[in-house]
């Protein structure tokens, strides 16, 4: 019989030693994060929404969201069953033709009958009729595939011909014109109306409240993702120390404090000793909770500074400094065209960007050098990294004309430089994880996501409602469509099925090597067939968005855009050839296009270039996914 301890002692030796096998090498929730393959394009996210808040009036505001988010819906919807096709190994080149057929059959269907007109059947009738075609289709395209052993590149670009011949040649037959049309005479429409083209309109929803509850909320989910993030990545306590406990409520109740004197006073000096407070505040929590809850540092060390860590910490810095220099050098307010497609103060906010974003990865690195020395080593370069955003963050208070540079995005940096002087400060103190503790990341996990989901849920909540102050100052109307509903629901169920069921992972088998996952009892036909029909049933989910939205569709709809789904799927962090990605990944990838399209209209920039902005995001994409892919197999060793 086997000896438990035994296994588990060798277990905790091999996590000890840095041994290469998988099954026992530790990885933190850091390193976890950074093999993910979305991690790129939520990244990327993350820095085109930034750029065009930064270049743009309206990019940031609810306005501005609502476009690119309505945009994102349609694309994001095939973009994240496209991704599910590729992870599994295939393509389907008809997706795009899909779209715009379903639609229109649909539209034939309820159209009145008589010369020029459709069957004139119930939506009741149509809606099930032409989702029933819509798997045939998808169903059609898998069982070509497999039976002819052909690749799916030339079975869907044949399925693409079939569909545009139809559409065109069926509108033209039925309707005598290449645009079909319905009006909301049709049995049914006001029930489904609702469910494909309901809208919020933001103006007509009016709650003072609404701020209150959204700071409350985002400050929850922020404590929240905290503590979580510090249950994943420092050893528990054998015993926890309750005296901790009395020190994290003393900082909690200065936190609290620090708001309330955020939002009760004003002048410069008042602020000082809010910030000042809640600073103090912040740190003195984390460090109570730490003693609660995890192991002391065994031995700190010294401070011991190596080349490869002077380095690079030196080179982030001088590039935060050429950023500086750019602040204070080129003028903000010249709004002067310099050279396409820059004005004078685009191509400031660029090169900031640019080396900002470059000097502080630079750093990162030397931080992360500094770990493999000694935690006094990594707290002091840490230290330094949050001193030079706190400091970068008064450079952009002083240079910048715009409001919002001066108070939203110098609070952003300085709150950032603060968690990661509080995360500094915790890694000189208590001891990393070097092995696996399922309990603690289980319930990390657990805080994590439901910090996330509160987060999410306020800035929801910021964006539903208005508020009388706000209708009084003239706030632009915004209205959101269901559509987004549809959107965040597909996407929720698909992760939800890629990771979390056994259709998930014969996905990711079939996609990996179709023979190979045969031989273990995956069902590869089957699998692969229902890939198929979850792009066609999604392309028929898109047509009803579409004629419902638009209430006619010309017979070229969808053509052509299948090369926009795949680029989506591939900037979401998919393989081309297959057996990785995410289906989290795909939607990401289409908010990025989405917020591009519109983030170039709000900076006034020549829409018609877009296609080259949009091919420099794929390209960095694939140059990102191969990084990120590299890592994650070399984190496996």
């Amino acid at each position: 019989m086997t000896d438990v301890s035994a296994v588990d002692a060798n277990s905790a030796t091999a996590n000890d030693a840095g041994e290469a096998d998988e099954r026992l090498a530790y990885r933190s929730i850091f390193q976890r994060l950074f093999i993910r393959p979305e991690i790129g394009a939520i990244i990327g996210a993350i820095g085109v929404w930034t750029f065009f808040w930064a270049v743009s009036l309206n990019f940031g505001t609810t306005g501005g969201t609502q476009n690119w988010l309505d945009s994102a819906s349609t694309l994001g919807i095939m973009a994240v069953a496209v991704s599910m096709l590729m992870i599994g190994g295939e393509f389907d080149l008809s997706s795009g033709a899909n779209t715009g057929a379903m639609g229109i059959l649909f539209i034939l269907l309820i159209r009145e009958t008589g010369e020029l007109g459709g069957l004139g059947a119930s939506i009741w009738i149509a809606v099930p009729l032409s989702f029933a075609f819509a798997m045939a289709v998808g169903f059609f395209n898998g069982w070509m595939v497999e039976k002819t052993a052909l690749p799916s590149f030339i079975v869907t670009l044949a399925t693409f011909f079939i569909l545009k011949g139809a559409k065109l040649g069926l509108a033209k037959l039925i309707v005598g014109q290449i645009s079909v049309t319905f009006t909301n005479d049709a049995h049914g429409y006001a029930f489904w109306q609702r469910i494909f083209a309901a809208e919020w309109e933001r103006n007509s929803h009016v709650w003072n409240g609404r701020d209150l509850f959204y700071i409350g909320m985002f400050l929850v989910g922020t404590i929240l993702i905290t503590l979580s993030v510090c249950e994943m990545h420092f050893v528990r306590r054998s015993e926890p120390k309750p005296a901790g406990l009395g020190l994290f409520g003393l900082g909690m109740a200065g936190f609290v404090a620090s708001i309330v004197l955020f939002h009760t006073t004003d002048g410069v000096g008042a602020n000082f000793v809010a910030a000042a407070v809640l600073a103090v505040s912040v740190v003195v929590a984390m460090v109570g909770f730490g003693q609660w809850r995890y192991e002391p540092v065994a031995a700190a060390g010294g401070l011991r500074l190596n080349a490869g860590i002077t380095n690079y910490l030196v080179a982030g810095l001088v590039s935060i400094g050429i950023a500086v220099a750019c602040a204070f050098a080129i003028d903000s307010a010249n709004s002067e065209t310099l050279f396409f497609p820059f004005t004078v103060q685009g191509l400031r906010a660029v090169l900031i960007m640019v080396f900002v974003g470059v000097g502080f990865m630079l750093a990162m690195v030397a931080a992360n050098r500094a770990l493999s020395v000694n935690p006094i080593t990594k707290g002091a370069v840490s230290t330094v990294i949050a001193a030079a955003l706190a400091g970068f963050a008064f450079v952009v208070r002083a240079s910048s004309e715009a409001a919002k540079f001066r108070t939203e995005l110098f609070s952003v940096l300085l709150l950032c430089a603060l968690a990661l002087f509080a995360w500094a400060v915790l890694g000189t103190r208590f001891e990393e994880r070097r092995r696996t503790d399922a309990s603690a990341d289980r319930l990390g996990t657990r805080g994590l996501l439901l910090g996330v989901a509160l987060l999410v849920f306020a800035v929801i909540i910021r964006h539903l409602f208005v508020t009388d102050a706000e209708l009084e100052a003239g706030v632009n109307p915004a209205k959101f469509s269901v559509r987004m509903l549809w959107f965040f629901g597909f996407t929720a169920v698909m992760v939800w099925i890629l990771g979390n069921t056994r259709f998930g992972s014969w996905t990711f088998a079939v996609g990996g090597n179709k023979e190979a996952s045969r031989q273990v009892g995956v069902p590869a036909a089957r699998t692969k067939t229902q890939l198929f029909m979850i792009v066609s049933g999604a392309a028929w989910l898109v047509g009803m968005l579409l004629a419902f939205r638009l209430n006619s569709l010309q017979a070229s709809a969808g053509d052509g855009e299948e090369f926009e789904f795949i680029i989506a799927a591939v900037v979401g962090g998919t393989l081309l050839t297959g057996g990785y990605g995410t289906a989290l990944g795909g939607a990401i990838g289409a908010a990025i296009m989405a917020m591009s399209a519109v983030g170039i209209a709000s900076a006034r920039w020549n829409s018609d270039w877009r296609f080259v902005f949009l091919g420099v995001i794929l390209l960095l994409a694939v140059i990102s996914n191969r990084a990120i892919r590299d890592r994650a197999d070399s984190a496996r060793r």
